[in-house]
């Protein structure tokens, strides 16, 4: 009987040291996760769930041929912006003329593209129906070029502007006014208040 309360000792000594050294490991990675004392883990911010882009509010100028295709009439408007597509939101106003002032766009003319590389030629790639339903003439093509070159050139990183038809270049999109190379702002048509 001695013999059997002498096993049955060993064995709840060891249990016990086990235990305890399983405890002490357990408390060890506990003591290592925790700031040593007097300093404090920073609060997690919490991730947001697909944040919301502030809108800005943007002072664009657009430029509109005038009834007679004589000139070109400039145009402010405010509008608010949630990203960067400011040549996107610049083609979408140029669609809205303001009373009296003619839409230089070929109606159904999409912006499928646009790019601005680092020296100021944005290149426009614009859907079939610029040049399918273009209506006007060697003036109405010159109104439609320019308004569109002289707006997207108030931006501050745009000099000049490449046209694209469905991705490609071509010698003179509307028939007249050479559209191989990047066209710059004209001035001269823009009609002083």
């Amino acid at each position: 009987m001695y013999r059997r309360s002498f096993v049955t000792v060993i064995f709840t000594i060891f249990c016990l040291v086990l235990a305890g050294a399983f405890l002490t490991g357990c408390n060890t990675k506990t003591q290592a996760e925790k700031p040593p004392a007097g300093e404090t883990t920073p609060p997690t911010p919490p991730v947001a769930e697909n944040p919301k882009p502030t809108p800005q509010n943007v002072e664009l100028t657009l430029y509109f041929p005038n009834s007679d295709a004589s000139g070109l009439i400039p145009t402010k408007r405010t509008i608010e912006l949630t990203d960067q597509e400011v040549i996107n939101a610049m083609f979408i106003e140029l669609g809205n003329p303001p009373s009296g002032l003619e839409k230089p766009l070929p109606s159904g003319t999409k912006l499928l593209d646009a790019t601005v590389n680092a020296d100021g030629v944005a290149t426009i790639n614009l859907s079939a129906d610029f040049k399918k339903n273009f209506g006007g003439g060697s003036a109405g093509e010159q109104m439609t070029m320019y308004s569109i070159v002289n707006t997207l050139t108030t931006l501050p990183n745009v000099q000049s502007v490449q046209f694209l038809l469905e991705g490609e270049k071509h010698d003179g999109i509307l028939g007249h006014l050479d559209t191989r190379d990047p066209i710059k702002p004209n001035a001269s048509l823009i009609i002083k208040s």
